[in-house]
């Protein structure tokens, strides 16, 4: 059965209309028919977040919409949620619990739903510790029918919960560091595509690998990574596709998904995923906020490039316009389509180009050693081939140079 949700957005200064379209985004995503929404311009009320004389219009938003949830787009504080349900009668939440809640839907992997429960449980520490000093000062009635102590056996309960996860989490990430460094020494480069939700990644990450990916078009399809071997250019690549990002996304919850996030952190060339078919004033948005995000993580923009995505979608001229303004980043820009496949090879080229650490060598594999071909036929780019004057063969490799060094001293020692 689908929720009703009235959406509620208190702006500072002036309203903004793409973030009021994004939650509605958000809230469908969710499972959420929104019946009605209600917008105030004004400073933060510290009891209610939106001024007192909004709530009167609140509530008859939701007694006539038969509301079952209202989902407010400003950060609430653990006082103003609780204020809030007990005027109004129905759940209180806000965009930082709504993403949780898409995320729960869209967990596949253990890993991601460890790192869910753990955003999802700091943010209830925060609300628990709120509510300790609510009932310290008597203004909390009870929580969860046992008042002061209660509240302090689940805050007790929460934290050695979120410490178990963390140890948990932590186990993962060590050994994905130790994947990404074995992918380095065996020879392979690692290129992570990354952006805001629904800009295209798993489109161009099914139309670069060949392979069918799950594709909704709606905010985080994409939870956990999904990683392929692919050839771009004759290199050995692993080809990554992460979470999107989404705008203003909480601190608490970029630290939850660090081990999905590291791919793109850990990557050797990253690709940051653009849609130029929305309004100029979106694509500054979203790219803004990619880029603030890739450098929150601590990724050297010097790794990125930008595939400006969704070209078959715009007027020639309009996205000329788009593609200057990401040009005007500094960063290397190409346009593509990847529902029609446009544009790829040069993006290719462009990502060939950005990878670290090749040396090129002419290597003479002895007859009969196989196993030393086979391996720089698939952990280099093979720019020549012919046979030797001994009955072995001449190649021409490109790669890591660890790689390159160690196909070379086999061939000396053998």
């Amino acid at each position: 059965m689908t929720k009703r949700a009235v959406l509620v957005f208190r702006f500072d200064q002036k309203v903004n209309p793409s973030s009021v379209r994004e939650m509605e985004e958000l809230a469908a995503a969710a499972g959420y028919e929104v019946v009605g929404s209600l917008i105030q311009t004004r400073p933060e009320d510290p009891k209610y977040n939106i001024g007192r004389g909004k709530l009167p219009e609140l509530h008859e938003k939701v007694r006539n919409g038969k509301v079952d949830k209202v989902i407010f787009f400003n950060m609430l504080k653990p006082s103003q949620a609780y204020n809030l349900r007990k005027e109004l009668g129905v759940d209180v939440i806000d965009r930082y619990e709504l993403i949780l809640e898409i995320f729960a839907k869209r967990a596949g992997s253990r890993e991601a739903k460890l790192q869910i429960e753990l955003a999802r449980l700091k943010r209830e520490l925060s609300f628990a510790r709120e509510y300790i000093n609510l009932s310290k000062r008597g203004e909390l009635h009870g929580f969860l029918g046992g008042g002061k102590y209660a509240v302090d056996a689940y805050y007790t309960y929460v934290s050695s919960r979120a410490a178990l996860i963390e140890k948990l989490l932590e186990k993962v990430r060590t050994q994905k560091s130790a994947r990404w460094v074995r992918r380095g020494e065996a020879g392979f480069y690692s290129v992570s595509l990354a952006g805001y939700t629904g800009a295209g990644k798993s489109t161009l990450f099914a139309r670069l690998t060949g392979e069918d990916v799950y594709i909704d078009g709606r905010p985080f399809a994409t939870l956990s990574t999904t990683s392929r071997r692919i050839k771009v250019c004759g290199y050995p690549v692993i080809l990554t596709d992460t979470i999107g990002f989404i705008d203003s996304l909480p601190e608490q919850l970029l630290d939850a998904f660090y081990t999905t996030l590291g791919e793109t952190l850990f990557a050797d060339v990253v690709v940051l995923v653009v849609d130029i078919a929305e309004s100029l004033e979106e694509v500054k948005r979203k790219f803004n906020a990619s880029i603030e995000i890739l450098s929150g993580l601590g990724v050297p923009l010097k790794k990125v490039v930008v595939a400006a995505n969704k070209t078959d979608a715009t007027s020639p001229a309009d996205a000329e316009k788009k593609l200057s303004v990401l040009k005007a980043s500094g960063l290397p820009v190409v346009p593509v389509s990847a529902k029609q496949g446009m544009g790829l090879e040069e993006l290719k080229g462009l990502v060939a180009s950005k990878l670290p650490e090749k040396v090129l060598e002419t290597i003479f594999v002895k007859p009969g050693e196989t196993k030393v071909l086979e391996e720089a036929l698939t952990k280099c780019r093979v720019i020549e081939i012919s046979g030797a004057h001994d009955g072995g063969v001449k190649i021409v490799i490109e790669g890591r140079a660890n790689v390159v060094e160690r196909i070379k001293a086999r061939c000396q020692g053998s």
